[in-house]
């Protein structure tokens, strides 16, 4: 009957047992398949492959390119951390809604991962003026896929006033993400009336782990 070693739990066998080398080999084999890091393409896969994983079990994801683990509840991701993007490239807008894309210039968007506390902290910043004495406003958009989970807002914005360009940034808490799960932070603009420019540039959304 074979027994197991002290640490590992691995099992060798012993003179008394059948001399069966390839039995002995698979159950050796066997045994230490889920204790090295296993390799799959994405999340999906890791699901289904391994309906029923054990605590400490760790894996290679080649999308979104991380390091999960088995936590004994749920898969999180292994020492997660910020994401960024930024564009020092300028843009304008005149509109009074929330808008991703700027005149003369492309969007902003950094993919993150949810951590296992299911929130982040976004942090957005932009050099910004406006053509008037009216204010200028960043923010940004979170998205799961093309759902949008938390709205750009005045309350969670970067806020300019006036023709002298300044810099601006803001930073607020989104909770509830489900974990291990992709999202998407956006910046969004607007301007504080339709009459002025808002110039927005040297913009940047950061995205940390809580």
């Amino acid at each position: 009957m074979s027994l197991l070693t002290p640490l590992g739990g691995l099992p060798y066998p012993q003179p008394a047992d059948a001399a069966n080398i390839p039995q002995h080999l698979q159950s050796l084999a066997e045994a230490v398949d889920g204790r090295t890091v296993l390799r799959f393409a994405d999340q999906a896969s890791l699901t289904a492959k391994i309906p029923t994983p054990v605590a400490g079990m760790l894996a290679f994801l080649t999308t979104p390119k991380q390091f999960t683990y088995y936590n004994g509840t749920a898969w999180s991701v292994l020492a997660p951390a910020p994401a960024h993007a930024a564009n020092t490239g300028a843009g304008t807008t005149t509109s009074t809604a929330y808008v991703e894309a700027l005149t003369g210039s492309t969007a902003t968007t950094v993919t993150f991962t949810a951590p296992p506390s299911g929130a982040v902290l976004v942090t957005v910043g932009a050099r910004v003026s406006s053509s008037a004495a009216t204010a200028c406003y960043a923010s940004a958009n979170v998205k799961s896929g093309s759902t949008t989970v938390l709205a750009a807002a005045d309350t969670r914005a970067a806020l300019g006033t006036g023709t002298s360009a300044l810099s601006a940034s803001a930073q607020f808490q989104v909770t509830g993400l489900t974990v291990n799960t992709s999202y998407t932070a956006t910046l969004a603009y607007k301007s504080g009336a339709t009459t002025s420019t808002a110039t927005f540039a040297n913009r940047f959304v950061t995205v940390t782990p809580v």
